[in-house]
């Protein structure tokens, strides 16, 4: 248990110091654009979320990631709604369910940073970024530069310049349809639209082509927290839907386990389990057994055998009983393999010997020849037998 111990203190020495240095490295930015309400980034959405709940402090504010579809599924009467995001591309089922609670007298915030597909044909509306525009291309070079923007409502008597790196704030709005009454809120330093407001049946949209104001680094820049807030009163004060699907997704666990992950009874068990499993095999599950000692395997030893014979035969100069052996083993292969009789090894033997192997028959009759010599004679000289040797092994392999 002495050594158990030990290790569990090295592990638990090299956790500590991985995590020492990773308090006391210098801590990089996160530089995602996400307009996610619970982010403190740079460009998250935190200073929105506090900045929407101050001015809707008595309104319910339902914030989720569900479509269009899905969030007017339910509701009957007019709200407002906001979404921040990159870019805005819904479906016609999303539009209409839009179009429709507008019509009644709901309100829509859309601030994005482009805007395509259905909403953007039935609005005739189109956000570009004026950087790749013949005249103003010359803007994206210098990261330095600065723009501002400020409110062309004559209805507000907000007159000041709110001041915004250009490098961020390159979308304008375009509008290409002349039937809808379509009114610009606020202009950049170049005069392009960068808010405009529609009416819609009984409400309105706010179209804002510059959601990067809406993010924690802009909010929390000197006054532009006023811009941002002035954008926001163009909703009435009603209760408000707030969807971040169109930049962030649903933000569900993509693992089968998502549903346990999801409701916190089952979460909780989960892992419970898994700290009673760890806990288990770090205390419990040590592998207690003897060593099992290492049996070698049975060694063969028939070559051996072979060489120890072959030895004796060699060393006692039966040269004869060694050639009568070799015979008989190659007989047995001819019966076995050719099925002929090797009772008499005469002419007509060796011609269908010749016509069963498809050996050469000048080599079939030289063997045959040499064990009818082998046999007639009492003894075998050394060279005889080797010459055997070789052309039973030439038969065998030819």
């Amino acid at each position: 248990m002495k050594k158990d111990w030990k290790y569990i203190f090295y592990l638990g020495g090299a956790v500590m110091i991985y995590v020492a240095f990773n308090l006391l490295a210098p801590r990089q930015l996160d530089w995602r654009v996400t307009y996610y309400h619970k982010h403190k980034i740079p460009f998250g959405g935190y200073a929105l979320n506090t900045l929407v709940h101050d001015q809707f402090s008595d309104r319910d504010i339902v914030q989720n990631n569900e479509t269009l579809y899905e969030l007017y599924d339910s509701v009957h009467t007019p709200m407002n709604l906001l979404i921040v995001a990159s870019s805005f591309s819904p479906g016609d089922e999303e539009v209409q369910a839009m179009l429709g609670n507008v019509a009644l007298g709901g309100h829509a915030l859309l601030s994005v940073g482009s805007l395509y597909g259905k909403l953007s044909d039935t609005l005739g509306i189109d956000i570009t970024n004026y950087f790749y525009e013949d005249g103003y291309n010359q803007y994206i070079t210098d990261t330095k530069d600065s723009t501002y923007f400020r409110f062309s409502n004559a209805g507000l008597p907000d007159t000041a310049h709110y001041i915004y790196p250009r490098k961020n704030m390159g979308e304008r709005i375009s509008v290409t349809n002349d039937s809808l009454d379509v009114r610009v809120a606020a202009v950049n330093d170049l005069g392009m639209a960068v808010t405009v407001t529609i009416p819609w049946g009984k409400g309105r949209i706010i179209l804002n082509s510059t959601p990067m104001i809406f993010t924690n680094a802009y909010i929390l820049s000197g006054e532009n927290h006023r811009f941002a807030a002035t954008t926001l009163s163009y909703l009435p004060d009603n209760d408000l839907l707030w969807t971040e699907f169109y930049e962030l997704g649903r933000m569900e666990a993509q693992t089968p386990l998502r549903y346990i992950l999801t409701t916190p009874a089952l979460r909780w068990a989960y892992f419970i389990t898994i700290l009673a499993l760890l806990l288990f095999i770090l205390f419990e599950a040590k592998r207690r057994q003897r060593t099992i000692p290492i049996i070698k395997p049975v060694a063969n030893t028939t070559l051996e055998f072979v060489r120890t014979i072959g030895d004796l035969y060699y060393q006692h100069g039966d040269h004869k009983d060694i050639a009568e052996k070799l015979i008989t083993y190659w007989l047995e292969h001819v019966r076995t393999r050719y099925w002929l009789s090797t009772t008499k090894l005469d002419d007509a033997f060796t011609e269908a010997l010749i016509r069963k192997s498809g050996k050469p028959a000048d080599d079939v009759r030289a063997l045959v020849n040499v064990v009818r010599l082998i046999q007639s004679r009492p003894d075998v000289a050394l060279d005889r037998l080797i010459d055997l040797n070789d052309r039973i092994e030439k038969f065998n392999l030819s």
